[in-house]
């Protein structure tokens, strides 16, 4: 019975540090994923490939503008063309591999930064259709006044019981509903 209680103890700890490796991951991914695209174009630059970091921004863009799955195809054929026009057939192979990896890279960098853009936006245009709903300043200060009154009508100040207190609280508590209907008729 207590090598089960352990047993259960070890799952336990090991199913949440799972759930916070994913998260740590998943939280991340998006910085990983454009540093290593960072990474190739210097890459690019560096061995002298300039067409390779100026290709893997217009990837990025059609990924972005156009979507994911024209950006991969673009992908393949620069991908091809490279190969094609290549002196060194293990270099260019390497080169190629690289090239590949950093294109796929940045179309899910644009596709998914795009699909965040949409979804801030609808968000954003959620937020927008409700009207905001001023309250006038005498409204707002018979609410407060009302409420006080309320408090100290439930809750009094002597320890003496009087149910007509709690008959005032209650007409109170209806004027202020009242008052709350008239402002949504408005």
């Amino acid at each position: 019975m207590k090598w089960s209680h352990s047993l259960h103890a070890i799952q336990f700890w090991l199913a949440k540090t799972d759930r916070a490796v994913v998260h740590t991951i998943d939280s991340h991914t998006n910085l990983a994923t454009a540093v290593v695209v960072l990474s190739l174009c210097v890459w690019g630059i560096v061995t002298h490939h300039l067409s390779f970091a100026i290709a893997i921004i217009g990837v990025g863009a059609i990924a972005f503008t156009l979507g994911a799955t024209l950006s991969l195809f673009v992908s393949v054929v620069l991908t091809i063309l490279s190969v094609k026009t290549g002196h060194e057939f293990n270099a260019t192979l390497t080169t190629a591999l690289f090239e590949f990896v950093g294109y796929l890279l940045v179309a899910r960098l644009g596709f998914k930064h795009r699909q965040e853009q949409n979804v801030l936006q609808k968000r954003g245009q959620t937020a927008m259709t409700h009207r905001d709903q001023v309250m006038p300043w005498h409204v707002s200060n018979d609410i407060r006044t009302s409420l006080a009154a309320v408090r100290f009508l439930l809750f009094p100040i002597r320890d003496e019981q009087n149910h007509h207190s709690v008959d005032e609280a209650m007409n109170e508590l209806s004027r202020l509903e009242k008052l709350f209907e008239e402002m949504e008729k408005k």
